[in-house]
């Protein structure tokens, strides 16, 4: 069974040969938000046989020199500016929010998807040069809400919630129109999966209330998860933090795989109590706790937790590895987490 096989199969609950790996930090391709040389990145040690690897597209970027500090400036497409840390802590810290001043709407314009045509065209090379043969899932990150927040700032999207919702739902619907044609983009270089990532949850819940999200909000993802299918691809999707109180309401939205990277924020078992042998789940070691502060045994043992939970022998699961940048997981957790999913087996 081949890499594009196998990870089909899983996802689709086809009995593959083996829980298939895939890596994130991908060798040429991972610029963890555009701080680091892709060229530098190396295959972690244990992940040399993955099956699947990812590749997003987040930005793109008009540099504007650096501050006092000596630190890079960057504006996106969105009309945001970015700073990048001297230190290590985060990728990138949001500026200037062209969204944040009342009115500031009826004189913003969107950007034209065109603007990422560039690096599609770098993908579709790299793509095809270099990882023919393994099975690709493409990302839009950041989602609706995560582009919103950084458009309003997450106190001025919060308070016009409440004050002026009409204005929200007309800046996530433009948000929408532009992603979509990122989709179509992804389509066009032929990747099989493509994921949404977004955030609107912290460790302790929502930051809005759940009813809201229901009502306004769910039909955005149900839009943009069908405009995946539409293009024959699978469509994914990564919330973070704890969504405990909408996962009905967002499985019932159909995405065909659900990621998940903080899983202890909602519980492992919880987690395989909703998906397994229901909704294919594509999950990493948790990595805001034991992939930060365990020790490679606790990640081990996670990843095997993952694999009981989710996994079945008709498929359903796919492992990832994670590294990350800026913060950098210990390589021997990241190690560890590569060789637990590579060695475990279905009879």
């Amino acid at each position: 069974m081949d890499h594009i096989e196998r990870v089909d199969r899983a996802y689709r609950f086809g009995r593959p040969d083996r829980v298939p790996l895939e890596i994130h930090d991908v060798p040429g391709l991972y610029d963890a938000y555009g701080t680091l040389d892709p060229e530098a990145v190396e295959l972690v040690p244990g992940a040399e046989d993955f099956d699947s690897l990812r590749v997003t597209y987040h930005w793109t970027f008009r540099e504007e020199g650096t501050n006092a500090a000596g630190e890079r400036l960057r504006r996106d497409e969105w009309g945001c500016l970015q700073r990048v840390p001297a230190g290590f802590g985060s990728a990138y810290q949001v500026l200037e929010r062209p969204l944040s001043t009342l009115g500031a709407l009826g004189r913003y314009e969107f950007p034209d998807p065109s603007v990422s045509d560039p690096s599609f065209e770098r993908t579709a090379r790299l793509l095809r040069e270099r990882y023919r043969g393994r099975f690709v899932c493409g990302y839009v990150d950041p989602g609706p809400l995560l582009v919103a927040f950084n458009l309003y700032g997450y106190d001025g999207l919060l308070l016009r919630l409440s004050d002026n919702l009409g204005e929200v739902l007309e800046a996530v619907g433009e948000i929408v129109r532009y992603q979509k044609a990122i989709i179509d983009r992804w389509a066009a270089i032929g990747v099989p999966m493509v994921g949404l990532i977004d955030e609107f949850a912290g460790t302790d819940g929502l930051m809005f209330s759940p009813s809201l999200w229901r009502a306004e909000f769910a039909g955005f993802y149900e839009e943009l998860f069908a405009h995946i299918q539409s293009h024959g691809m699978l469509a994914g999707c990564l919330f973070d933090g704890d969504i405990g109180a909408i996962l009905p309401d967002y499985l019932a939205l159909r995405p065909d795989v659900v990621e998940i990277v903080q899983p202890n924020a909602l519980g492992i078992e919880r987690w395989g109590e909703a998906l397994r042998g229901k909704v294919a789940a594509k999950a990493s070691v948790d990595m805001m706790t034991t992939l930060a502060t365990g020790t490679p045994d606790d990640c081990r043992a996670e990843a095997r937790r993952l694999i009981d939970a989710l996994a079945t022998p008709e498929g359903g699961f796919v492992g990832v590895s994670l590294r990350w940048h800026r913060p950098e997981y210990p390589l021997a957790n990241v190690a560890a987490v590569a060789e637990a999913f590579t060695e475990h087996r279905h009879a």
